[in-house]
């Protein structure tokens, strides 16, 4: 197998571990878990496996300690924001709906990049946020009615993720992924724990079974993930990675589908394949090859 094959499934099983991540919170949930509970487990044992991984591959190192903060920053207030939204979400609405909404990020950072004056103006990347927003449209208005508060919630965390993206972006240019993956998981899981300390909600003592999923969540949805994606786009390079990563999607809907019976409409099926394709067309774009060309990689996404 040729370095190109071999990063190509890297990626894809990278997307496969984070595709299964919210049927495996579901899982969990049924047992018992508690979404702050969960989030700060998975977040400490991925940040310790990850850990040792780098120290024992002598690819530890820490960046300047100005962006030392920044990622302490993101992991502690934007991604503990998000992923409170994002797995909370996944108590009141299907894994489907929640997976698609969320997946409209990648045309909302074409946005604010678009508006931050990063990008010019294509009609690639037009065609990808309209295609984006008629899907969301398709996918969210047949089940307006069943739980707002949920759907708010995921697109909520799509919008965080974005500025978590934006700021990521252009702040740490030229830090190592892996590094700063460690750093921010090791913030979140941080502030996941203070969170809890005065409510005395801190209570692990669960089922087998309860741990199982929560293992399942922190080492292969979150450093097995991880790990292998920064292997493979070390192969195949940030572009095709991100299109690659697209089928993570794919992989939490059908998943869903056979797991849990969430059937889409058919209309919520077409809004789903303008979000999947809204989405390659935004990794695809002009911009995304020329922001690597520049080195402006948009991995720290990658890295929860």
């Amino acid at each position: 197998m040729n370095s190109h094959s071999r990063g190509s499934l890297l990626v894809l099983l990278s997307a496969l571990s984070f595709g299964l991540m919210p049927i495996f919170a579901r899982f969990a949930y049924r047992n018992g878990v508690e979404v702050q509970e969960l989030l700060f487990v998975r977040f400490t044992l991925a940040s310790v496996t990850l850990g040792l991984l780098l120290a024992s591959t002598g690819k530890a190192s820490l960046p300047p300690k100005r962006q030392v903060l920044t990622l302490l920053a993101l992991g502690g207030i934007g991604y503990f924001v998000q992923s409170t939204l994002y797995f909370t979400a996944l108590l009141y609405v299907p894994v489907s709906i929640v997976s698609l909404a969320l997946y409209t990020y990648p045309a909302f950072v074409s946005a604010g990049s678009l508006t931050l004056g990063w990008e010019r103006v294509s009609a690639r990347l037009i065609l990808s946020l309209l295609l984006a927003l008629a899907g969301l449209v398709l996918v969210v208005n047949p089940v307006l009615n069943v739980a707002p508060l949920g759907l708010l919630m995921a697109l909520g965390a799509a919008v965080t993720y974005t500025a978590y993206i934006l700021v990521s972006t252009r702040a740490l240019r030229g830090t190592r992924n892996e590094t700063a993956s460690l750093l921010v998981m090791v913030a979140a899981a941080v502030t996941f724990g203070i969170s809890l300390l005065p409510t005395g909600r801190l209570q692990i003592n669960w089922s087998a079974e309860a741990w199982l999923w929560a293992l399942m969540i922190s080492l292969i949805s979150t450093a097995l993930a991880i790990t292998v994606f920064f292997q493979g786009l070390q192969l195949i390079g940030p572009s095709r990675a991100s299109v690659l990563s697209v089928s993570e999607l794919i992989i939490s809907v059908f998943a869903a589908s056979i797991l849990f019976n969430e059937a889409l409409s058919l209309t919520q099926l077409l809004g789903g394949s303008l979000i999947f394709f809204a989405t390659v067309l935004a990794a695809r774009s002009e911009n995304a090859a020329r922001n690597e060309a520049h080195g402006l990689s948009d991995l720290p996404r990658r890295s929860i």
